[in-house]
């Protein structure tokens, strides 16, 4: 009998998982698995449990907020596993979930690992650690994760723009130094994402046209501080939100960037405190994780029922 881990932060998503972890493991013992259960205890719990046992299982599913999974999949990598990882997302935001076309309803997540197929998706490590897919400091990061989902579900990209302007008292500029191989330069910066995803903090559409999250390479966003910040950031995040020209705002493809600071700087890896930094060598992983995502039906049911609940939220507010 082939064995499964099955790992969830009971926290995650203001403990809503408790309300389904019958039928997550129905689903998974529907399927012939052993199921071996492991609640998180707190921090970094995931990255241990996987890396101290996970050479004895033949799958891992990871359940809960984007930390969880970078927990996960840290783990696979320091414990130097080969194994599929399946994804139950059970967070706030869900931004790589959503990339990969993961189901946000439990159940529908759980048959989803069972009924799937192996993906091999880009990673990147940031000095000694890892992260699935972004790693960001500045002015707006915590604005992607701090604005509360009714109003982007009711404002859209608007509601990016109106928490940001809210935070221009605490926007601050961080000299940087940046070299790849495809761009180099130095500059007051406030905002810098190197990611692997659609989007970030629940926004869609703010890390660039055309992402591909196994083609090896990165999306770079940068933004400058302009001279007169509160005349200029409203066209700048504009930009940011849409896509546009912005003389502010440099973006690039990349599967290596260096970064030196002129201070320590707080990053976020995948949602979470990534440590502070003066130095920072980041680097694509190309197609280091196994993970499994939706056969192309179960997308497109997905799609339709994702489609009709944001109709159904927007007609409510």
């Amino acid at each position: 009998m082939k064995r499964l881990l099955f790992i969830y932060n009971p926290m995650a998503g203001k403990g809503m998982i408790r309300s389904y972890l019958s039928d997550i493991l129905e689903e998974f013992s529907g399927n012939g698995y052993e199921l071996v259960v492991h609640p998180t205890m707190g921090p970094k719990d995931a990255t241990r449990i996987v890396q101290e046992c996970g050479d004895t299982f033949d799958i891992i599913v990871a359940c809960g907020g984007d930390g969880t999974l970078d927990e996960a999949v840290t783990g696979l990598q320091t414990g130097h596993l080969d194994l599929p990882l399946g994804y139950i997302p059970a967070g706030s935001t869900n931004d790589y979930a959503s990339s990969l076309g993961i189901p946000v309803q439990m159940r529908r997540a759980a048959r989803s690992v069972m009924r799937g197929s192996v993906f091999p998706c880009d990673i990147g490590k940031m000095n000694d650690s890892y992260f699935v897919y972004v790693a960001a400091f500045g002015a707006f990061v915590n604005v992607s994760y701090d604005t509360p989902q009714d109003m982007k579900n009711m404002l859209g990209h608007m509601a990016y723009i109106v928490r940001g302007m809210q935070s221009l008292a605490t926007i601050k500029s961080y000299h940087m130094h940046f070299e790849s191989q495809e761009r180099s330069g130095t500059g007051d910066f406030m905002l810098g994402m190197i990611t692997n995803s659609n989007s970030v903090g629940g926004f869609k559409g703010i890390t660039g046209r055309d992402v591909t999250l196994n083609d090896g390479v990165f999306e770079v966003t940068l933004i400058e501080m302009p001279s007169v910040p509160p005349v200029e950031l409203p066209a700048v995040l504009t930009a940011l939100v849409s896509r546009g020209e912005n003389k502010h705002i440099i973006t690039f493809k990349t599967s290596r960037i260096e970064i030196w600071f002129d201070e320590e700087v707080s990053w976020t890896r995948d949602g979470e405190f990534g440590g502070n930094h003066k130095y920072l060598v980041i680097e694509n992983l190309p197609k280091a994780l196994p993970i499994i995502v939706p056969d192309e039906t179960m997308q497109d049911e997905e799609m339709t029922a994702q489609r009709e609940s944001e109709l159904s939220e927007a007609m409510r507010h």
